[in-house]
């Protein structure tokens, strides 16, 4: 059975079995890590916690890259065969994130699972960027945007799959997440808990 042991902003994961998706994302990250720090966000993190649904993409947040580096770690990708589904050259792919779009990354001759990489392009981004948890499975890490965010960033969202998620993530974490704070990002993005019951009591 997993254990899941929240220790001074590391989380340590002990038992947990690697799916599929798992692996994929540990690898391309272990890629990625050696051109740039990064932060997942979004839907993956409540899976890797165990929710058990699929997804599509695996959202990735990085600080912008001068463009020459930004071409070299696309030049590692397509040496570790992954293919980029977007029909642009390096130039437009740098362009496209430049403009706040996000990139979608595969294995070669596959569509999903897939990153969607993106530049951090606002507050929320940098504030999950600057505050990113360490996550340690085994031998592998991995970072990830704090609860405090992601928690009300699921809400705000709205749809089923990620109110689920949210209340997925709030069940596991409630005694390790500064309420205040998480309820400021509530405040901010103007929604309300208490109707799922999280944040209360």
């Amino acid at each position: 059975m997993m254990n899941i042991d929240f220790n001074k902003g590391k989380i340590i994961m002990e038992h947990k079995v690697l799916s599929d998706l798992d692996r994929f994302v540990l690898q391309f990250i272990h890629t990625l890590a050696y051109y740039t720090d990064y932060v997942i966000v979004s839907g993956y993190v409540s899976i890797l916690f165990g929710r058990p649904r699929g997804t599509e993409d695996i959202d990735i947040l990085i600080p912008s890259l001068p463009e020459k580096k930004f071409y070299t770690l696309f030049e590692e990708l397509m040496k570790k065969e992954y293919f980029i589904l977007n029909p642009e050259d390096s130039h437009g792919l740098y362009s496209m994130l430049e403009d706040g779009l996000g990139i979608r990354i595969a294995e070669k001759n596959t569509i999903i699972p897939n990153i969607e990489l993106k530049f951090i392009k606002n507050e929320f981004d940098l504030f999950s960027f600057k505050n990113k948890l360490q996550v340690i499975i085994d031998s592998n890490n991995l970072y990830i945007s704090p609860f405090e965010v992601q928690i009300p960033y699921k809400l705000y969202l709205g749809s089923p799959k990620d109110i689920e998620d949210a209340l997925y993530l709030w069940d596991l974490v409630k005694n390790h997440v500064d309420r205040e704070l998480m309820e400021e990002f509530m405040e901010t993005l103007q929604v309300c808990g208490d109707t799922y019951g999280i944040g209360c009591e």
